[in-house]
């Protein structure tokens, strides 16, 4: 559209004298007044469609141009308003996390998940904090959802979390209800498998699973998930339960690292249990 338009005014002014040219030729060679009639309004009409499809150019030339300028700010207001949501969605996490914080007995170093472990046989996240921001092995990672798993490997300024959606992860709990202890595994499914209850508890869907505070490394009463399944198999001593996490491991943006006072912290055991 503007390389039309730019030809038509780079050679207006020779189109207008060769056409000039040719009206003055074709009206010295007759004297007909019925075909100079004719002949001008031939040229009225000419010019005005000429005119016409100049005016219709140039309002597509500039239809074209409001549509550009409309279309970068539809996308600035729609870059905008997805900033204030992830805004608006960040003040209310951390508002929970603040929350939780204030409600909780225990010291946290605030940390952001900064990526992915690339460990190939753990499941893992990597953390913004390390051993210059206090963080030591072992130590228990949460949200204010629940437990998250515990810190693996620590460098100065980041530090990798085992999850406990990693089949390497085995954590003690206890059953809210029925005070009954196990030990939560994952084998790679969307839940998670409590193993070790008797045939002869009872356990409904519904019932929470916490820490149970027994191995000294996870503090007692911290929230696992929450039963989905119970099952029993013949012959089988124990039931088949499974549990949905109380964390979202899809999302996880901000986490908290708990400081707990215990020899195994620090690395100086070699025995780790969970």
């Amino acid at each position: 559209m503007n390389k039309i338009l730019g030809l038509f005014g780079q050679r207006r002014t020779i189109l207008i004298l060769v056409l000039y040219l040719l009206l003055s030729f074709l009206f010295m060679a007759t004297n007909d007044p019925f075909i100079l009639r004719g002949m001008r309004i031939a040229i009225l009409q000419g010019i005005g469609w000429v005119s016409s499809a100049k005016n219709y150019l140039k309002y597509r030339q500039d239809l074209e141009e409001e549509n550009k300028i409309l279309r970068k700010k539809l996308l600035e207001i729609s870059l905008a308003n997805q900033k204030l949501q992830e805004q608006l969605l960040e003040n209310l996490r951390l508002r929970r996390l603040l929350k939780f914080k204030e409600e909780s007995n225990f010291s946290y170093i605030p940390a952001t998940v900064i990526g992915i472990g690339q460990e190939q046989t753990i499941r893992s996240l990597i953390l913004n904090v390390g051993s210059a921001d206090g963080v030591v092995k072992n130590q228990t990672v949460v949200t204010e959802q629940g437990l998250v798993g515990k810190i693996l490997i620590v460098e100065p300024h980041e530090s990798v979390t085992q999850i406990l959606m990693d089949q390497n992860s085995l954590v003690s709990v206890r059953l809210q209800k029925s005070r009954e202890i196990g030990v939560i595994g994952w084998t790679g499914n969307l839940w998670l498998d409590l193993n070790y209850i008797p045939r002869d508890v009872v356990v409904e869907p519904g019932e929470v699973v916490l820490t149970s505070g027994l191995s000294r490394l996870y503090p007692r009463g911290i929230k696992i998930g929450i039963v989905a399944e119970v099952a029993e198999v013949e012959y089988e001593l124990f039931k088949s339960i499974k549990v949905k996490p109380a964390v979202n491991f899809n999302n996880l943006e901000e986490v908290f690292i708990l400081f707990v006072q215990d020899s195994l912290l620090t690395g100086k055991q070699s025995r780790e249990q969970n």
